[in-house]
């Protein structure tokens, strides 16, 4: 016997009919008997037997209903029964095929736990199994059959739990929609797909949204309508809702509600925590055993957690009220509660460590607490962003921000926005909130939030190369970090404001704030290889390429044993403007494509297009136009991202690969001149001076017009 089983409305029957089609088309059965509760009514031992008889020969036939007469067990007359209609055999190898028969929709015969109510289907399900000539079975039901454990193994289950997949909902929608009265036929697939998602590719979901579109002549809902309020329209909840829910008790009924709310698996632990101060009595481990029991909830063993269907979730938070004791705001502050206490405390090394703050954020957000969500989100936005989740966090800040009533939850979202788009561009989108930002913290007396928006503001001015205003911000933001003892923020802060000096050649300040943070703290490994991150741009700026050389690889050496990969493609990039300063061309082409690689899989775009665009020029000294040319393209998608004169350098640049490809110096001379004209000021790409004096010797060299 195989059972497919799943909540309602899965695709069980759907699944179970086309296993039937291709055991028939590929000759491995030799009959199916279908028996359904939904069509002729409940399924009993005289439906089987009188249906199954329908195969054998007419001379078997005739006989049967005599068998069924007898006063024989029910047992021994469905042994019987199997014997004599025996499957025909097959001439080509002299085999026979077994008859099939197929129980469809059984719940509706069974108990919450699946034991048959009837006492002939408890011998049927006997028999079938410890007869000589047997036929084989296939049942479909919401919850899978309770055999006695011996006979199991001759039992096969496959538990239908996942809808179908986008593309196919799609398509069903479609196809459910054939005359174009519900508006999908030529909807855009990305809605459809929305929709799909929504409703967990559960067909008959899909089914019943299809038909609240085109029966709905009071409201005349839109498909958006539909979806979001898919979960309380009483036509539907009572067509997908399972039976079993509305037998449930009141401890049983409580805790699906808060597996509703985490909509996630979760501990037995997690559960009671949520529900101790407003249901102290109530433990959730007998009720999650029972819900076991009557397959209303699945549970990972290996992990120890609980698991409720995602649309069977969606119809049970559905049915709460928002506000109240016992309602979705009240849980979904619990839950928020709950993670916060379980959050993973600092140093954290991957995204994953901040997981369970996203969590909190998601159900404070649910809870309609989105000033709480955002002060959760401003402690690990910045640590995201350099770790490459820039669209995610921006996602996350954006959909807060318009829900925000406080100044704390404004001023942690305007930090937020500024820091994504310092980082992940366009920098000049950067410039408002940050500004705002730091206008709001000084009024609240916010250090803390002063300092991250003063080190984002000054950064983003020394991008936009107005480094004037770089370093008098920058400088405010150390001074603020030392007075309030943010000791990662001053690091940070320091390694940014010797940059700055670098940018504008200011070389001694720039190793002399290197040095001070050398001298702070060069046990730890972060603040080390900011020192010689430090350390190495300034030499760069100099023109002391070897100091600058070993310095990146004490950087990179240090970066790594901190886990910081987010700065390594920077460090790259000023070592290989070292080797061009001494012109090893190719060692500087290997350290641009690593910088390169390393911006692009921790999504900082930047890095990505100055690696590139100093790549490029490595290639143009070589002569290697074609792969100049595919490098500045690449460097032009980046840098379009990010934003500030670096994207029209590029551009230029690549006017310069197009000349030099073309053989004309003098286009070449007037493109280096203008690419040089608009990186002034920008340490990270190769120097100005360099490209005019390529200018100027390649106007000498050009023939008179």
């Amino acid at each position: 016997m195989i059972t497919i089983f799943g909540r309602r409305g899965i695709g069980k029957s759907a699944l179970g009919a086309k296993a039937v089609d291709k055991l028939c088309a590929e000759g491995r059965v030799a009959g199916v008997v279908n028996l359904s509760t939904r069509t002729g009514g409940p399924i009993s031992v005289e439906r089987i037997f009188f249906t199954y008889a329908e195969l054998a020969e007419s001379a078997v036939y005739n006989a049967l209903p005599s068998l069924w007469a007898s006063r024989l067990p029910t047992a021994d007359k469905l042994a019987e029964l199997f014997c004599l209609v025996d499957p025909p055999v097959v001439e080509m190898d002299g085999a026979s095929r077994p008859y099939l028969i197929v129980l469809d929709n059984l719940e509706d015969q069974l108990d919450d736990e699946g034991r048959p109510r009837d006492q002939g289907l408890l011998e049927f399900f006997d028999i079938v199994f410890r007869a000589e000539s047997a036929p084989q079975v296939l049942v479909t039901s919401q919850v899978p059959v309770a055999l006695d454990p011996a006979l199991r193994r001759f039992e096969g289950r496959v538990h239908l739990d996942a809808g179908l997949p986008l593309s196919d909902s799609v398509v069903l929608l479609r196809e459910l929609d054939r005359d174009g009265q519900a508006g999908l036929l030529d909807a855009p697939t990305e809605q459809l797909a929305r929709a799909a998602l929504r409703l967990h590719g559960v067909p008959r979901a899909l089914e019943l949204a299809v038909g609240a579109l085109v029966e709905d002549h009071l409201t005349l809902p839109t498909l958006e309508d539909v979806l979001d309020s898919f979960a309380t329209r009483d036509n539907i909840v009572d067509q997908l809702a399972q039976d079993r829910r509305r037998r449930l008790r009141d401890s049983e009924r409580l805790t699906l509600d808060v597996l509703a709310t985490f909509r996630r698996p979760a501990t037995a632990e997690a559960i009671r925590w949520v529900m101790r101060p407003m249901v102290p009595g109530v433990d959730p481990r007998q009720a999650l055993a029972r819900l076991i029991q009557v397959h209303l909830i699945s549970v990972d063993r290996g992990n120890r957690v609980f698991a409720l269907h995602p649309l069977d979730a969606d119809l049970a938070y559905g049915a709460l009220p928002y506000e109240g004791p016992w309602s979705r705001r009240t849980l979904e502050r619990r839950v928020a509660a709950w993670y916060a206490r379980n959050r993973r405390p600092l140093p954290w090394r991957s995204v994953t460590d901040a997981a369970v703050h996203r969590l909190e954020i998601e159900h404070r957000v649910r809870a309609g607490d989105h000033d709480e969500a955002a002060v959760v989100l401003s402690e690990i936005d910045e640590f995201l962003v350099w770790r490459g989740s820039i669209g995610e966090v921006l996602e996350m800040h954006s959909g807060i921000g318009p829900h925000l009533r406080t100044d704390a939850g404004r001023l942690a979202n305007l930090v937020g926005i500024g820091l994504v788009r310092y980082v992940g561009g366009p920098l000049g989108e950067a410039v408002a909130p940050l500004e705002e930002a730091v206008e709001l913290a000084d009024r609240l007396g916010d250090h803390h939030q002063l300092t991250r928006a003063l080190f984002a503001l000054g950064e983003t001015y020394r991008h936009l190369k107005e480094l004037d205003k770089a370093v008098h911000i920058l400088a405010r933001a150390v001074a603020n970090a030392e007075r309030t003892s943010q000791d990662d923020h001053l690091s940070h802060g320091l390694l940014c404001l010797s940059l700055a000096h670098s940018y504008r050649a200011e070389t001694d300040r720039a190793l002399a704030v290197a040095d001070r943070m050398l001298r702070a703290g060069n046990e730890d490994p972060l603040n080390r290889a900011r020192a010689y991150d430090a350390r190495c741009a300034a030499f760069a700026a100099a023109g002391r390429w070897t100091e600058a050389i070993a310095d990146a690889d004490r950087a990179i050496d240090a970066y790594t044993a901190a886990e910081v990969p987010e700065a390594l493609g920077y460090v790259y990039n000023i070592q290989g403007l070292a080797f061009l300063g001494m012109s090893r061309y190719e060692e500087a082409a290997v350290r641009f494509r690593g910088g390169a690689e390393q911006g692009a899989r921790v999504h900082i775009p930047r890095v990505e297009g100055l690696c590139l665009f100093n790549l490029a020029w490595a290639q143009l000294c070589r002569g290697r136009y074609d792969l100049a040319m595919n490098s500045v393209d690449r460097a032009i998608s980046a840098l379009c991202q990010s934003g500030g004169t670096d994207f029209a350098a590029a551009q230029a640049l690549s006017a310069a690969a197009i000349a030099a490809r073309a053989d004309d110096p003098i286009a070449l001379a007037a493109a280096y001149r203008r690419t040089a004209e608009l990186i002034v000021g920008n340490g990270d790409l190769v120097p100005s001076t360099v490209l005019n004096a390529e200018a100027d010797r390649l106007s000498g060299e050009a023939p008179t017009p």
